[in-house]
């Protein structure tokens, strides 16, 4: 299990707006001194509850202050960004972290957010599928065109193109089973939260995504192996550098280090996946107030 910190940055009505950006920053700097494996950042709007409005700015603060932690978003809220934008700037973020960079996703929850950014809350789901998709195109094609229901992008080249090869590592929030479900058959690790109930939903949550996995025709010891290698990259020479995940698969949404006997298979390779049934394998990241908590099964 790896230990990191969770920032939202809360705004208490005591401390000024400035210092708890200062301050936080400078606690992202101690969680490498003290000896934490990442940082993570969330997302939120128009609330004392967090003045985290940007993760790509944050991230890249976090990115020149640190050499050696990932920098992960949980998560970067899609219906509130253009997915191009968005994926220029997490590029330039993936370059000054020099390869730290985990990206999260999530559909967003909040009444308030979607209100204040003027998006209909109910097309949360059709702008997070279609923001994510121009992003993961924009990444790893040269030259690309889209045309959805909210998003139509005439041939465009984006660049610069990330330091990881094909793109950052993606996970996807999940809290509903369906989520989970299709984040599982899109190949995509799963972030989970003690927000919506204890420890046992956690497991329920495992268990969900194990079973998606495994109608995807991935078998358990497939999962296994594909974790060790995940868990593997990142501690060999460079792996900070953005080199430790470098022999990948081009994935739907999530990339994952691999052997080359596997790369004639492309898709057995789905990135982060559960252990085999009955373990439960989970990494902790709390925000400095300890007021919640995020677990990324794994």
């Amino acid at each position: 299990m790896r230990f990191g910190t969770y920032y939202f940055l809360q705004a208490p009505p005591t401390i000024t707006h400035p210092d708890v950006i200062r301050h936080e920053i400078e606690q992202m700097v101690w969680t490498e001194e003290l000896g934490f494996d990442s940082i993570w950042l969330t997302e939120h709007h128009f609330i004392d509850y967090g003045l985290s409005v940007s993760p790509a700015v944050l991230a890249a603060a976090a990115a020149m202050r640190t050499r050696r932690v990932r920098i992960g978003l949980a998560a970067a809220i899609l219906p509130f960004h253009d997915p191009v934008r968005l994926a220029e700037e997490l590029a330039i973020v993936d370059i000054l972290s020099e390869g730290r960079l985990d990206v999260g996703v999530g559909r967003g929850n909040r009444p308030v957010e979607f209100e204040g950014y003027r998006v209909p809350q109910i097309e949360n789901r059709e702008r997070f599928e279609e923001c994510l998709a121009i992003m993961l195109k924009a990444w790893t094609h040269e030259r690309f065109a889209f045309e959805g229901r909210h998003f139509t992008i005439p041939e465009v080249r984006v660049i610069p193109k990330p330091l990881q090869r094909p793109h950052p590592p993606v996970y996807v929030v999940c809290t509903s089973p369906d989520t989970i479900e299709a984040t599982a058959l899109r190949g995509a690790p799963m972030l989970n939260s003690l927000l919506r109930g204890g420890p046992e939903q956690l497991a329920r949550s495992r268990d969900t995504y194990v079973k998606a996995c495994e109608k995807a025709g991935r078998n358990a010891a497939e999962v296994a192996g594909l974790l060790a290698r995940l868990r593997g990259a990142d501690r060999r020479a460079g792996a900070r550098r953005g080199q430790g995940r470098g022999d990948v698969v081009p994935g739907v949404a999530a990339t994952l280090p691999h052997s080359r006997a596997d790369r004639s298979r492309p898709s057995d390779a789905a990135a982060g996946l559960p252990g085999a049934r009955g373990t439960l394998r989970a990494r902790v990241v709390r925000g400095a107030g300890g007021r919640e908590r995020r677990l990324r099964l794994a």
